[in-house]
């Protein structure tokens, strides 16, 4: 309760002053898990699923709706979007840095629209990264194992003047596939090379300036399942994705006082994904001015002014196209938060709102009311009442999809199409929580919530019609609509307990039941089940930390998730699952470690892809070795 976070309110408070179900994930945590992947490390959060499709593919989302290309969560590294706008998710395999440079990982479970803007629906997670001035020295980490093939990392930190400060990284990982469920090798090993900087300088007293950027590359390999219109109409063909980008952002601040401070930020980021079924680059400029101030002795208010601006090219294919290949997208956004003290220390309202304008969805508001009440000083309960969308885009509205060829007489060929009056998403969402601290060493976090969905994408069928060819066939076209309406209620809990000085527990337990209605024409059940069946109702996580002394440390990992019941796939069964990690000290700034993870079983399915048709594997267990150096 009393980690400092900066999500919540765009400003430095404790986790106890926050009106939000937020969690946070600490150095601490990210090293002592084992976890190689910030998407793996997210399976520590109550409300967030995480599974693998494949070696290099995940599925991540908070409070429902997962997918590879999950829609309704917005995720920031360090201020910088790594949402994807055009195909609407986040590539989870290419967003690294060096894990022992995370500072924190803060996700706020919920809607985060009325800061964060549209797509923080269900919940924003922001990877903050260590200023460089608390990572002088040099770091070199090196291993590998059964799936984790090979890695090193190594990572120097110089002081360029006592008020600057300079990290400079590089990384390379080679990672071996899955296997299918009859325990065959798959074709999905994938290795990825990164590298990066990041300058931090007090340009002043009251000012300061951070410089940071990364440039990664890599192969992904997969095997897509595509569909034609001669006989055998489907084939399995592997491939090998190239994927590349960069970015380079450049942050200034100035604090006038301990409530008055102005910041602003530009970054610049670039990928490129050379697909099978959509080869793609993408373009991004975003300008953020911030302004936090008070007002009287009662109100702390910030406010801010966005633009981004966005191009995306895309290369069409048989089977993915779009009306228009080069698309640009202007958004201009403005917010306003203010923190309202009714009772010193003891009663706060929070209401602000974010106002968004893009090229496609246009105008958009993103209100929100929140009620925080300290009742002690280690008790604290907090309700709120939220609105968030979840943009349309260019995408929806211009994409032809040709997913599937029913081997008839003539072949039948079935399409999604576009929509050109396709609308955002929409939810209202209504929360309450409670935190409390009844002993020194034991805290508890409690968060409810219901939401409630309209204009949820599904498709409509539109009119069949007999295309020439070559060859002569038939098409059902379907159209993407918004034509879907739902409700989703859930409860998160977790708790930390330190019964002994050398000995910490942390667990959490989360439980979720969606319900969706079609509207209008759709008859749309698969993505309707899908909805309602892609994310468990029931997970539970429980960490046990030893510390076997000043050099030896042991951390168990046990985990568990409900089955998965879509209705157009073969149902994921439940599964309980256990990581283990034992480190060693030998020397000072010398660690060696040992983790075996998904110990329980050889291999389990933790989901099959929603959209794009490549084969999913099944996580297999694992150990690896790694040996890290700091001096």
């Amino acid at each position: 309760m009393d980690i400092t976070i900066t999500s919540v309110s765009k400003k430095s408070q404790k986790i106890a002053d926050a009106a939000a179900a937020i969690y946070v994930i600490s150095q601490d945590d990210i090293r002592r898990s084992g976890v190689t992947t910030i998407a793996d490390a997210l399976r520590m959060v109550p409300g967030v699923q995480v599974a693998r499709i494949d070696s290099n593919k995940w599925a991540v989302t908070s409070r429902g709706f997962n997918g590879r290309f999950a829609n309704k969560l917005l995720v920031l590294m360090d201020g910088r979007s790594l949402y994807t706008p055009f195909f609407i998710g986040v590539y989870w395999e290419v967003q690294d840095t060096v894990l022992e440079d995370i500072e924190r990982i803060e996700v706020i479970r919920g809607p985060g629209a009325a800061l964060w803007g549209a797509n923080a629906v269900n919940g924003v997670i922001n990877i903050i990264t260590k200023s460089a001035d608390k990572t002088k020295g040099a770091l070199v980490s090196t291993g590998g194992g059964s799936s984790e093939t090979a890695f090193v990392t190594a990572r120097y930190g110089a002081t360029v003047t006592d008020a600057t400060h300079l990290r400079l990284y590089a990384k390379h990982q080679e990672r071996d596939g899955f296997v299918d469920a009859s325990g065959n090798d798959t074709n999905d090993a994938w290795h990825t090379t990164q590298g990066g900087f990041r300058l931090d300088s007090h340009l002043t007293d009251h000012d300061s300036l951070t410089i940071q950027g990364d440039y990664y590359d890599g192969r992904l390999n997969e095997t897509n399942t595509l569909y034609d219109l001669n006989s055998p109409y489907k084939h399995d063909v592997p491939h090998g994705t190239g994927v590349n980008g960069g970015n380079l952002l450049t942050r200034w601040q100035r604090v006038l006082s301990d409530t008055d401070n102005l910041s602003l930020q530009l970054y610049y980021d670039h990928s490129e994904r050379a697909m099978l079924v959509s080869p793609q680059k993408f373009n991004t400029v975003d300008l953020d001015f911030q302004h936090r101030f008070s007002l009287g002795n009662y109100q702390d208010i910030v406010w801010g002014l966005g633009y981004r601006f966005s191009q995306y090219e895309v290369v069409n294919t048989p089977t993915l196209s779009f009306d228009q290949q080069r698309v640009t997208n202007n958004l201009f956004s403005s917010f306003l938060h203010d923190e309202i003290t009714l009772i010193p220390s003891t009663l706060s309202l929070i209401v602000g709102s974010r106002f968004e304008h893009n090229d496609y969805s246009h105008f958009d508001v993103q209100p929100n009311g929140r009620l925080l009440w300290t009742v002690t000083p280690n008790n604290s309960l907090w309700g709120a009442v939220s609105r968030a969308v979840r943009s349309s885009t260019k995408g929806e509205q211009d994409i032809r999809y040709n997913y599937l060829t029913v081997p008839t007489a003539p072949p039948l060929r079935l399409e999604i199409d576009g929509n050109k009056h396709f609308k955002s998403e929409e939810l209202l969402a209504y929360e309450i929580g409670y935190r409390t601290k009844p002993l020194p060493h034991l805290s508890f976090d409690v968060a409810a919530y219901y939401n409630s969905y309209k204009n949820l994408r599904v498709i409509t069928p539109g009119t069949s019609f007999m295309a020439a060819g070559p060859p002569l066939h038939a098409v059902q076209p379907y159209i993407l609509s918004n034509d879907m309406h739902g409700h989703a209620v859930g409860v998160e809990f977790s708790a930390d307990w330190t019964p002994l000085d050398w000995w910490r527990l942390q667990a959490s337990y989360s439980y979720q039941n969606l319900a969706m209605f079609l509207d209008g024409k759709s008859e749309d059940f698969t993505n309707k089940g899908n909805a309602e069946g892609d994310v468990p109702q029931h997970q539970f996580s429980v960490r046990s930390g030893l510390d076997l002394g000043r050099q030896v440390t042991l951390d168990l990992w046990l985990r568990g998730m409900d089955r998965l019941a879509s209705i157009d796939r073969q149902p994921i069964r439940g599964y309980v699952t256990m990581d283990a990690r034992l480190a060693w000290k030998p020397a000072k700034g010398l660690e060696l470690a040992v983790v075996g993870q998904n110990l329980f079983e050889q291999h389990h399915a933790e989901f099959i892809p929603e959209y794009i048709n490549t084969q999913p594997t099944e996580v297999v267990r694992s150990i690896y070795g790694k040996l890290t150096w700091q001096y």
